[in-house]
């Protein structure tokens, strides 16, 4: 008898959380080397906090506990790190030695805004639960 698995990562939610994550870094990288100033002021904290709201956003529509809202974050968080490093330095504004750490950063970032996208889901389902 098969019983059914849940999968860890829900890859419809994945892709939405993806797709806003990635454009938005992008965007934001072409953005910064059109204007430098973006880039000296605010590039770093752009890159770290679009990586943590899509994690945040993948977490929060998931609901499914606090693991997997952390996993689903930290693989969107390294694909936003991928994207926006990946594209600073197409460009020609970041050395390729800054790629490792830029993943790295993003990634534990994304898994932060999936435990709190987890924490905004359980907050969501309890205050729910009061209007019933």
């Amino acid at each position: 008898m098969k019983r059914a698995v849940k999968a860890l990562i829900d890859s419809r939610i994945l892709g939405r959380a993806l797709l806003v994550g990635v454009v938005l870094e992008v965007g934001l990288m072409v953005a910064c080397h059109v204007r430098p100033l973006l880039q000296i002021h605010y590039a770093m904290f752009g890159i770290m906090m679009i990586a943590g709201t899509a994690g945040l956003l993948y977490a929060r529509d998931l609901a499914r506990g606090y693991v997997m809202g952390a996993l689903g974050g930290l693989v969107i968080g390294a694909a936003c790190g991928v994207a926006a490093v990946g594209t600073s330095n197409l460009l020609g504004d970041q050395p390729e030695s800054f790629i490792p750490y830029g993943v790295m950063i993003c990634a534990l970032l994304g898994a932060i805004g999936g435990l709190f996208g987890q924490y905004a889901a359980w907050i969501r389902e309890f205050i729910a639960s009061l209007r019933n």
